[in-house]
């Protein structure tokens, strides 16, 4: 009898306020001899209705790992991470946490908050000397007419650094709002490591990490005209004096096997400053499975490429993705 109340003491103030099952079942487990009707007996009863949790949303079940034999890519960038965008998980790191320069990937923090004002992309603006940026191709003319979509598609597709400080004037908002926006966005998304001093990407003091770029390309893919620009292997542009231009993309691996069947390139943006080394940024899709991959501070623009196409490969030749 002391024997029985001793476990039970013990069982009531230990292993029940971690384990939440019923005290008789742990009694048979151990050898107390315990009434064959109390092994079925609730732990608790509710004179009321009982408790209901709410119910889940759909989740996404994460990619299985089904080559053990594989444990990744070669790379000598100085950060990489490649994750299932579905369900986020990662599949591959290195120094994904590490915060650094991240050049022109700015860029798409700049046209989110550019669209988020809701500007009319269809309407008539001019390029003015005030927006000049050096460091990069200027694709399209001072002080004649063009469509601010195309404005928005040269800053993209091209990296083209004038079009992009364009894009913070024409927003209405003054530069130095405009700058506290982006940050105020970054703080929205979840990207802890992140911050913005300027809208083009040119100062080092844009700063990031492989893993938070991961959220920053899935909100840019939320928009319908930045997945245009992105997945565009050059722009066509025409002012109003009537002189035309082709903005080619920056993003090689369009003319590689990463955009044809079975594979596709869903998203994407390049960058470079000296501080930050060649980086880039992409969502390669494989029959309806992505994922996101990160290059940053590769050492050459061919280096970028070769690393995002070899990990995007990797992923998809050694993970299963669930059958939903």
């Amino acid at each position: 009898m002391i024997s029985r109340v001793v476990a039970q003491m013990f069982l009531a103030f230990t292993v029940l306020r971690i384990l939440p099952v019923d005290a008789a079942n742990l009694e048979w487990k151990i050898g107390i001899p315990t009434a064959p009707e109390a092994l079925a007996a609730p732990l608790f009863s509710l004179t009321s209705a009982p408790i209901t949790l709410p119910v889940a949303e759909s989740r996404f079940l994460p990619p299985k790992k089904t080559d053990l034999s594989s444990y990744g890519v070669v790379t000598d960038a100085q950060s990489v991470f490649v994750a299932d965008t579905e369900s986020g998980a990662a599949l591959f790191a290195k120094n994904a946490d590490d915060v650094r320069a991240i050049g022109s990937i700015t860029k798409l923090m700049t046209a989110i908050v550019f669209l988020d004002t809701k500007p009319d992309l269809d309407s008539w603006v001019k390029i003015v000397d005030d927006d000049y940026v050096g460091g990069a191709i200027v694709h399209l003319n001072f002080n004649d007419g063009i469509r601010l979509r195309d404005v928005l598609g040269a800053s993209i597709v091209g990296s083209d650094n004038t079009a992009t400080k364009a894009l913070s004037r024409l927003s209405g908002m003054s530069y130095d709002d405009f700058i506290v926006a982006m940050n105020v966005k970054a703080e929205t998304l979840g990207m802890t490591s992140t911050a913005f001093t300027e809208v083009t990407g040119i100062d080092s003091a844009n700063v990031s990490t492989a893993r938070d770029l991961m959220l920053l390309l899935r909100e840019a893919e939320r928009s319908d005209e930045l997945v245009t620009f992105m997945t565009s292997d050059h722009l066509s542009v025409r002012h109003i004096s009537g002189a035309a231009f082709i903005v080619q993309s920056t993003d090689a691996l369009f003319d590689s096997m990463l955009d044809k069947k079975p594979y596709m390139i869903t998203g994407g943006k390049t960058g470079y400053i000296p501080e930050a080394g060649y980086c880039f940024i992409t969502t390669v899709d494989h029959d309806g499975d992505e994922v996101f991959v990160a290059v940053l501070g590769a050492h050459s623009k061919l280096d970028r490429f070769n690393d995002a196409k070899a990990l995007a490969v990797w992923s998809f030749n050694t993970f299963t993705w669930p059958q939903l």
